[in-house]
């Protein structure tokens, strides 16, 4: 089994604050009271945490088992799962969400191919990764490749022509660090 970084760092992880809900972010996922919504590749919950109270409820899927410790304490759902097979029938969850993690995952187009095969007829998937173009990102893969990270940035494009459904509606944008893909089913 490789090494797992994450479950190295997660004690650490949170100190950088809670997650920022701005306007934009929260529009593109155009929650509901009556939502599910599952927060793939959500390390100690940080981004689930914060979108708790708008959605019926909320579970964080990850493999670091550190980071899940963590994501429990703070009383959310935890799946010990990759984001390549997760344990969720098809079509029942109605929001996914995706923060800097898909660079992480060991196959990303299974990885879309799985959210998309969880995601409800009119449900969102949006993904937010930083945005590969910008020089403190290339600095950022090349420092996780040395720390021998296993990740694979991609640029917005690629990750949306990883959706082959033709049915798959895909937005792209850019919030000057990010690219963030809304994908509506």
């Amino acid at each position: 089994m490789p090494f797992d970084h994450f479950d190295l760092i997660a004690g650490c992880y949170d100190r950088a604050g809670p997650f920022n809900l701005s306007e934009p972010f929260l529009g593109y996922l155009s929650l509901s009271s009556e939502n599910l919504l599952l927060d793939a590749g959500g390390g100690t919950g940080r981004v689930a945490l914060a979108l708790r109270g708008l959605v019926r409820e909320v579970f964080v899927a990850d493999v670091s088992r550190g980071m899940l410790r963590r994501a429990a304490m703070k009383g959310l759902a935890a799946v010990n799962s990759p984001a390549e097979s997760l344990p969720f029938p098809p079509e029942s969850v109605d929001r996914v969400v995706m923060v800097d993690a898909l660079h992480h995952v060991s196959d990303q187009y299974l990885t879309i191919k799985e959210l998309w095969r969880v995601l409800a007829p009119g449900g969102r998937i949006v993904i937010i990764e930083p945005d590969i173009d910008k020089l403190v990102t290339k600095l950022i893969a090349f420092i996780e490749k040395i720390l021998m990270m296993r990740s694979h940035f991609l640029s917005g494009e690629k990750i949306s022509a990883l959706f082959i459904d033709p049915d798959a509606s895909i937005h792209l944008c850019n919030d000057g660090f990010n690219v963030i893909l809304i994908a509506e089913k």
